[in-house]
């Protein structure tokens, strides 16, 4: 059974794919599987596209390691020169093909685990208020250890 991950935050859009569990070979054996996210890619490429079509942003932020959105920035990169991109690695995640498209179009890629304090820094507090309206966090994103 597939799973739809994909939730809004006030003005800003998280793409996920499906989530759905495979099962091993042969077919008939359940009792072996593992998680598999299907779609995210896509998802994320005709978002970035669309946006720049659409003249919706003026920057991209990407935080993925997956070279499969090498294409999508390529594309951009080729049609929209003055979009500005940014792409950071999630820990334990890198991908040459990345890193060498953004060295190639003169900027790189940065490393969330080398810049962890310049992350934390920019945590915003538990509640915000724009003097109308109020945001808080949901309590299951409060972190447990700060």
């Amino acid at each position: 059974m597939a799973q739809r991950v994909t939730f809004y935050i006030d003005g800003f859009n998280f793409y996920y794919g499906l989530r759905r569990t495979k099962h091993s070979e042969p077919q008939w054996d359940y009792s072996i599987s593992r998680p598999e996210e299907k779609k995210t890619d896509v998802n994320i490429s005709v978002r970035m596209i669309g946006d720049c079509v659409l003249n919706a942003t003026d920057s991209i932020v990407l935080v993925s390691a997956d070279s499969d959105l090498v294409p999508p920035l390529e594309f951009i990169q080729r049609h929209y020169p003055k979009k500005r991109i940014k792409v950071y690695f999630p820990p334990s995640n890198f991908s040459c093909d990345l890193k060498d498209n953004l060295i190639h179009h003169s900027s790189k890629p940065i490393l969330m685990h080398k810049n962890e304090r310049r992350f934390r820094d920019a945590i915003m507090p538990d509640v915000v208020t724009d003097g109308i309206k109020r945001y808080e966090i949901p309590p299951k994103w409060k972190n447990e250890n700060p």
